[in-house]
C-alpha cells in the first residue's frame, strides 16, 4: 500500500474517531474522492472535521 493511501485512511479514521458533527459524512466525502468521485463540499463540516498533518503524523509513527 502506498504511503498516500495509509495517510488517507487514517485521516478517515481520526475524522471519525474525533466523533463532531458530520464527521461520518466527512469520512464517507473522503474515500468517494479518493475513488474519484465527485462530492459536493461542505466548508464548514470540512473546517469542524479538519486533520492535522501532525495528528497524521502521529498516528502513522504508531503503525
Amino acid at each position: 500500500m502506498e504511503i498516500e493511501q495509509k495517510e488517507l485512511l487514517v485521516k478517515i479514521i481520526l475524522t471519525l474517531q474525533g466523533d463532531h458533527h458530520g464527521c461520518k459524512e466527512e469520512a464517507i466525502n473522503m474515500a468517494k474522492e479518493a475513488l474519484g468521485i465527485e462530492i459536493e463540499h461542505n466548508s464548514i463540516r470540512e473546517m469542524i472535521n479538519e486533520i492535522s498533518e501532525e495528528q497524521i503524523e502521529n498516528f502513522m509513527n504508531l503503525i
